[in-house]
C-alpha cells in the first residue's frame, strides 16, 4: 500500500514538473488550484497499470535491473491510454504533447526512487547466506543454479541428509535454509521447529501437495478444526466468466492482428518450403486430445528424422523467419481459433504432447493435475518461468494457478505477458552444455565448506 501510495505520488509529481519546466520554472496561476487537482485522476489510475504488471511482489524475487525496466512498459501503456483519454475530456489543459513529455520525467523520477529503495533494502536484508538441504550433491547444484547471480542470496554450501544429525551445531553460521522438496514428514517439522527456535530463515521447495494445502481455507466441524481440500479445477462460474472473456478477448485480438496475421500466412511459405500454418495433437482439458494451430516456425517434418524433441537454444531446425516468430511469440498467434473453439483459454497450463507427458508422469506422477483445466496460449509458468525451466518447476506454477484461479489473475498475467514478449532471453529453448560457473558452483557445493 505505502509503495502504490508512493507510485501515484511520483505520477503526479511527474505532471507538475513538467509543467514547471515548460513554463521556465514557475506554474501559471490559472492552473494552481482546480486543473493540478484534476491530474489526481491520471495519476491514480496508473495504480490500475501498475497492479495488473504485479509491480508491488516481493522485492527479492526481482535484480535491479528487473525492478526498474517492469516499470517502463506499464507507463508507456499508462501514458498512451491517458492521452487517448485527454482528448475526450478536460485534462487537456494547452497542448497535446503534455502527457507524452511527462512519461519521460515520471519514468526518471519512478526509476530513481525505486533504485534508492532496492539499494536501500539490499543493503540492509541482502546477501544471505543460503544452506541447502538435500538428499545430495547432484539436487544440491541444481537448487543451487535457481541462485545464480542473485543479488538477494549467496549460497554458502549444502548439507547431506546424512549430515543433517549435525544441523543444530551450524544453525547460527547461516541465514537462510533452503528444504529440498524431498523433504518430508517429521525431518522437516524438526528442522523448521529448529530454525524457528534460533530465528532463521526457511525456504521451502513446496511438494504439490504443499500447494494444494496452502490455498485451502479452514472449516469448523463442531469443535474441531478440518482443512478442506478439493480436487483442483474451476467451479461452473468460475468457467463462464473465464469461457466469456476467451471469446469477447480472442475476437478483439483477431481482428486487430488480421494484418500481421494475413502478412505471415504469406511470407512464412516464401522463405522456407511448407505451409505457414501446422497442426500438432496436444493434451488438453482432463486429458482429451485435440490439434493446436501454430505458424511454422521450423523447418517442413523437423522431427521427420530426429523424432519428439523440445526445441534447444540455437536449434538449427529453426528457420530465419521462425526465430524471429519465436522471440516476439507471433507463432502462437493461429492458437486464438483454438480458443474461439473451445479446445484451449487464453490463460492456462501450456499445452503438451502426449509423448512428453508420458515421460513427464514417470518423475511427477502429480502432472495431469495440470489437465484439471483448459490448456492456455500464456499461462502463470510462462510469465514467471523460463522456457528451459524444468518440467518439475513449471508445474508447480501451474498448479499455483489452477488453485488460486481468479479473473484479476487472467487480467495480471495477460498483462505481463507483454512484457515477457519483449525479453528475448525467456523464450530460449533448453540449454545445451550449459558450464557457466559450474566449477566454481561444484566448488561452492563442496560438503566440507557446507559444514
Amino acid at each position: 500500500m505505502i509503495l502504490a501510495i508512493l507510485d501515484i505520488g511520483l505520477v503526479f509529481l511527474g505532471y507538475i514538473v513538467t509543467i514547471w519546466f515548460y513554463h521556465v520554472f514557475s506554474i501559471p496561476a490559472e492552473l494552481e488550484s482546480l486543473n493540478l487537482l484534476w491530474l489526481l485522476v491520471p495519476s491514480a489510475a496508473a495504480f490500475i497499470f501498475f497492479y495488473f504488471f504485479d509491480l508491488y511482489k516481493n522485492l527479492r524475487g526481482n535484480s535491479l535491473k528487473t525492478q526498474l525496466y517492469s516499470r517502463v512498459l506499464p507507463m508507456i501503456l499508462f501514458s498512451i491510454f491517458v492521452s487517448a483519454s485527454s482528448c475526450l475530456g478536460s485534462l487537456l489543459f494547452y497542448r497535446k504533447s503534455f502527457f507524452i513529455e511527462a512519461f519521460f520525467i515520471q519514468i526518471i523520477l519512478l526509476a530513481a526512487v525505486h533504485a534508492g529503495i532496492w539499494l536501500i533494502a539490499n543493503n540492509l536484508h541482502g546477501r544471505k547466506r543460503v544452506i541447502i538441504i538435500c538428499e545430495d550433491e547432484n539436487t544440491g547444484q541444481s537448487l543451487a543454479q535457481k541462485f545464480h547471480r542473485h543479488k538477494w542470496f549467496e549460497i554458502s554450501g549444502y548439507l547431506p541428509l546424512n549430515q543433517i544429525a549435525h544441523l543444530e551445531n551450524y544453525v547460527n553460521k547461516f541465514d537462510v535454509f533452503l528444504l529440498a522438496p524431498t523433504i518430508i514428514g517429521q525431518l522437516k517439522s524438526d528442522i523448521l521447529n529448529l530454525c524457528i527456535k534460533n530465528g532463521k530463515e526457511v525456504l521451502i521447495v513446496p511438494h504439490v501437495s504443499d500447494l494444494f494445502v496452502q490455498s485451502a481455507k479452514s472449516q469448523q466441524v463442531g469443535d474441531m478444526l478440518v482443512i478442506p481440500i478439493n480436487a483442483p479445477g474451476l467451479n461452473i462460474w468460475q468457467r463462464i466468466i473465464k469461457r466469456g472473456f476467451d471469446v469477447v478477448t480472442s475476437v478483439i485480438l483477431l481482428v486487430l492482428a488480421s494484418p500481421i496475421f494475413l502478412l505471415l500466412l504469406i511470407i512464412i511459405p516464401l522463405t522456407s518450403s511448407g505451409p505457414a500454418i501446422y497442426k500438432q495433437e496436444r493434451i488438453g482439458l482432463n486429458g482429451k486430445p485435440y490439434w493446436i494451430y501454430k505458424f511454422r516456425s521450423m523447418i517442413e517434418d523437423a522431427e521427420k528424422i530426429t523424432g519428439p524433441v523440445l526445441a534447444a537454444s540455437k536449434d538449427t531446425r529453426i528457420t530465419i523467419i521462425g526465430r524471429f516468430l519465436r522471440a516476439i511469440r507471433l507463432d502462437e498467434l493461429p492458437q486464438l481459433l483454438n480458443v474461439l473453439k473451445g479446445e484451449m483459454s487464453l490463460i492456462g497450463p501450456r499445452p503438451e504432447r502426449e509423448f512428453f507427458i508420458s515421460q513427464f508422469k514417470e518423475k511427477l506422477p502429480d502432472y495431469p493435475y495440470r489437465l484439471s483445466v483448459k490448456p492456455g496460449i500464456t499461462g502463470l509458468a510462462q510469465v514467471l518461468a523460463y522456457y528451459s525451466t524444468t518440467a518439475e518447476d513449471k508445474l508447480r506454477f501451474d498448479l499455483l494457478y489452477v488453485r488460486n484461479y481468479s479473473f484479476s489473475l487472467d487480467l495480471k498475467i495477460l498483462f505481463q505477458t507483454l512484457q515477457v514478449v519483449l525479453q528475448r532471453d525467456r523464450a530460449q529453448g533448453l540449454l545445451k552444455n550449459n558450464n557457466y560457473g559450474h566449477q566454481n558452483l561444484i566448488k561452492s557445493l563442496k560438503q566440507d565448506k557446507a559444514i
